[in-house]
Formats: structure tokens, C-alpha cells, sequence
């Protein structure tokens, strides 16, 4: 029995700095084997803005599983403050990005349900929560706003942001 035990201590001593290293201490809450330079530059559709140097406002309200603008169009250089509504039974994200953005990050969501993130660029709220999110703006192109919530960007929760 003694020599079981010892096989057993010397298993977990070997475990525990190993999933300690791994970023989330073995619970599951962290980004262990996801490729996250997808998410390592922003800078491609923008950066945080500073609320104070806002320029308009657009309040998107969600509910199942839809959000209530489909569209938008903005200006280079333009700050703006979004104003999440969840009108919905479940939790909802705002979030701004590209097509390869969402495909890692709802992948990423689905993998690991409750992962506790805090990103610049996503704004989530709990059913009939508001959250806030400013964004500016600074280069031209389309992207995308989403829920990656799971499940909820492959069923069509997602509207496009055209920035001339």
C-alpha cells in the first residue's frame, strides 16, 4: 500500500506544475491549445476607444437569437460608445472583429463554455443587462459585429460594419 502511495504523490507532484503551466491551472478557464494570435493584434479593425471622445452612440438591443441592427456604416477615425441591451433569456456579447476573429473565437467559446475573457473589443451582458463598449474606428474596410456566445454566430447572430 505504502508503495502505491508513494507512485501516487510522485504522479501529482509531476501533474501539478505541468498544469500550472498551462496557463489556467488545470480548471478548464484558460486558452490551453488554442492558436491566439488571431487575437494578438487587434489593431486590424481598430482599438479601444476612449468613451469621452465618442461621437454618437448606437444602442444594439439582443434577444433570441438576433440582434436588432443588422448594418452599419461608419466613418474612419470615428469613436463610438455601443450600448448592449440584453432584452434575451440567455447571456449575449457584443463584439467587434473580422471573419478569421469569429471563427477562432466562437470555436474557442464552444470548446470552453464560461470561459472568463476580457477583451477590448466584446461587451457581454446577462439577460436584461446593458454593457458598453467604445471602439474607434481607425481603419477602412468590412467587419463584423457578433455574439460568440456558443452557438449564437452560426445562427446568424451578426451584423456587418462598413468603415469608409
Amino acid at each position: 500500500m505504502h508503495k502505491i502511495t508513494t507512485i501516487l504523490a510522485a504522479a501529482l507532484a509531476l501533474a501539478l506544475p505541468a498544469a500550472a503551466a498551462d496557463g489556467h491551472g488545470g480548471h478548464g478557464g484558460g486558452h490551453d491549445g488554442h492558436d491566439m494570435s488571431h487575437m494578438e493584434d487587434l489593431s486590424r479593425f481598430g482599438q479601444a476607444g476612449d468613451p469621452a471622445k465618442a461621437v454618437r452612440t448606437v444602442t444594439v438591443k439582443a434577444s433570441e437569437i438576433a440582434f436588432d441592427v443588422a448594418a452599419l456604416e461608419l466613418k474612419t477615425g470615428e469613436t463610438v460608445t455601443f450600448v448592449l441591451e440584453n432584452d434575451g433569456t440567455q447571456d449575449h456579447e457584443f463584439g467587434i472583429g473580422d471573419a478569421a476573429f469569429f471563427a477562432a473565437h466562437t470555436k474557442m467559446m464552444a470548446d470552453m463554455p464560461g470561459m472568463d475573457h476580457a477583451m477590448p473589443n466584446i461587451a457581454a451582458a446577462k439577460p436584461g443587462e446593458t454593457a458598453r463598449l467604445t471602439w474607434t474606428f481607425s481603419k477602412t474596410g468590412d467587419f463584423e459585429f457578433a455574439c460568440s456566445m456558443p452557438g449564437h454566430y452560426e445562427l446568424g447572430m451578426k451584423g456587418t460594419i462598413s468603415v469608409r
